[in-house]
């Protein structure tokens, strides 16, 4: 019987510490993760303005290389027929296909951002969800189980041969047997 009550007294100390452990830990963890999160969430980084200044780069070196081919072909044109009058045309139509590329790039670019910024508003949310209910269940659960081992504790003191003893003369009593009567 006293091993018993033991058992179930050091399992409900057990489970406030663990529980208060959880605690703990969900708060040092939070205290770091917690304000990265938010910030991510609130205002997400997207691309770094280098990354972006590379992508630019590169298609605009694309859209450039293109329309240059196609202007070094219209002079090659002209020097051989000796027909320089349609020479302008050209090179304005691919001075207007190297802005219109270059937009279209530039647009593509800066959407792909937008979408990595509400793809990081959207996984910082995620987290910080998944951090909430993973810190308060641990400790809600270890503190749960409380209840559980203080009963146990109380069952095991309702248990041995003063309590067995008393409940047979109550028992008794009830069936109308009383001691010293006969």
């Amino acid at each position: 019987m006293r091993s018993a009550t033991g058992q179930a007294a050091n399992a409900a100390t057990t489970a406030a510490n663990t529980s208060a452990g959880l605690g703990a830990a969900a708060s040092g963890i939070s205290s770091t993760l917690t304000p990265f999160l938010t910030g991510e969430l609130q205002h997400p980084q997207g691309y770094s303005q280098q990354q972006l200044s590379s992508m630019l780069s590169a298609a605009d070196a694309g859209a450039g290389g293109a329309t240059s081919a196609i202007a070094g072909r219209a002079m090659q044109n002209a020097a051989q027929t000796h027909n320089s009058g349609s020479l302008s045309a050209v090179l304005d139509d691919a001075a207007r296909q190297r802005t219109k590329a270059a937009a279209d790039a530039s647009e593509q670019i800066g959407a792909a951002n937008a979408n990595l910024q509400q793809q990081q508003q959207q996984t910082a949310a995620n987290q910080l969800q998944g951090l909430y209910g993973t810190n308060t269940s641990g400790m809600l659960q270890a503190a749960g189980q409380q209840a559980g081992d203080i009963n146990a504790e109380t069952n095991a003191n309702n248990s041995g041969w003063l309590q067995q003893a008393t409940g047979l003369m109550q028992g008794l009593g009830s069936l109308g047997f009383r001691p010293g009567r006969g």
